[in-house]
């Protein structure tokens, strides 16, 4: 256990580096964390070996995961610089981190890490990172019990931010530049509920309402979606030129009988409905989605169903992972696991699948005139989730582009 107590915190300050790895609320996390440091007269640098101080924000969402995130911890021991470790690895199992990365302090919380800092949080929950795109969490922790998954145990109970709290700061956001924010959460369609597991308390739209009412930020995203939560009133709400045609779906199978032993919380049919929905509010909405293959005991038959789900909506884009038994969860102990070189042909079809419905949706947009938000780098976003190049465009600068074949960046 790392040392408490005033006497045990940094004598001088230090020249840090962070490593995160994992979804976007470890990156917001990170940027939180940041932010502090700064504040307390701590110095980041760009380089890891710069540094006296390395950070590594961990990921444990799945096996591979969480050996990724003691690996970047061990290497990062290296010219013996002290390394503090945090986020959901130490959060889920802070003995067996203590145990394999012995080396390093390892913090199970936020808190505890600016202490050992002598720092203390910032003002701004959401800290502003870039002047184009701001996440913003209304959101945190998991009360669903998806056999697969470790999040509840990592990041706690469900819980909403206020939304008073939360339009503040997207106000303060645009008044400093941003033009679009991503509303982000671990089970962000959850907002509004008292228990995430269930869904039909989800107030989702309410807060989406608020925002649009009283902010004048530009663009509205959102992040990860569970299609259980989304009723008629949140797309009443999605009809709003402001929100980004763009819903990413936390689906994980298209065969009922797979999702019923990973416990989503949804069915198949639930799918097509949000698929339904969303395309009558927005005609040119780019739908995207998480997709598990050879979860245990996956027949062909099963997996024909998921690949059927993704031919019939078209999405515009797939994450497939191969399922990696997660220690501490229920689907460890499944029968049925499959030897790795078969999770990676699944995987490998079901990415075909998805490359090809990119390709078509891409196809689609072609000659259409969309709003993209332009980066640094000369390139931006539409609102449906289309990365293109844009000819003399300034950063943050949001315009109406014609969409040509030659200036898709990455159609995958």
């Amino acid at each position: 256990m790392p040392p408490r107590g005033r006497a045990n915190r940094v004598k001088s300050l230090v020249k840090f580096y962070v490593r995160t790895l994992g979804c976007k609320m470890n990156q917001l996390d990170s940027a939180r964390i940041i932010a502090a440091l700064q504040q307390a007269g701590h110095a980041q640098v760009a380089r890891e070996g710069e540094a006296d101080c390395v950070l590594v924000n961990s990921c444990t969402v799945t096996a591979q995961a969480d050996r990724k995130s003691r690996q970047a911890a061990n290497a990062a021991l290296r010219d013996d610089r002290e390394v503090l470790v945090l986020g959901c690895g130490p959060r889920s199992d802070p003995q067996r981190w203590r145990a394999q990365v012995s080396r390093s302090r390892i913090f199970e919380s936020e808190a505890a890490l600016l202490e050992y800092l002598d720092a203390v949080p910032g003002e701004r929950l959401f800290p502003v990172t870039a002047r184009t795109r701001l996440p913003v969490a209304i959101q945190g922790g998991c009360d669903d019990t998806c056999t697969f998954c470790i999040t509840r145990i990592a990041r706690g109970a469900h819980h909403s931010h206020p939304a008073d709290a939360i339009v503040r700061h997207i106000r303060e956001a645009h008044a400093l530049g941003i033009r679009e924010v991503v509303l982000t959460g671990i089970n962000l369609a959850a907002w509004g509920c008292e228990d995430s597991k269930r869904p039909r308390q989800s107030r989702l739209h309410e807060l989406i309402a608020r925002i649009l009412a009283e902010t004048e930020v530009p663009r509205i995203r959102l992040s990860s979606l569970g299609p259980q939560y989304l009723r008629p009133e949140f797309f009443e709400a999605f009809r709003d030129p402001r929100l980004c045609d763009h819903l990413h779906l936390s689906i994980q199978s298209g065969s009922p009988a797979v999702l019923r032993r990973m416990e989503r919380g949804h069915g198949a049919d639930e799918v097509h409905r949000v698929a339904r929905e969303a395309r009558e509010a927005r005609p040119h909405v780019a739908l995207t989605a998480d997709f598990i293959v050879w979860f245990p005991g996956e027949t062909s038959r099963e997996f024909e169903e998921t690949s059927s789900m993704v031919e019939t909506i078209g999405f515009a884009k797939l994450h497939v992972f191969p399922f990696s038994p997660r220690e501490g969860t229920p689907a460890a102990m499944f029968r049925g696991q499959l030897p790795a070189e078969d999770k990676k042909r699944r995987a490998a079809a079901l990415r075909e699948l998805g490359r090809r419905a990119r390709d078509a949706f891409v196809s689609s947009q072609l000659g259409e005139t969309r709003q993209v938000l332009v980066e640094s780098d000369q390139t931006g976003l539409t609102s449906n989730y289309i990365r293109i190049r844009v000819t003399g465009g300034r950063d943050g600068e949001i315009r109406a582009v014609r969409l040509r074949k030659q200036d898709i960046v990455d159609r995958r």
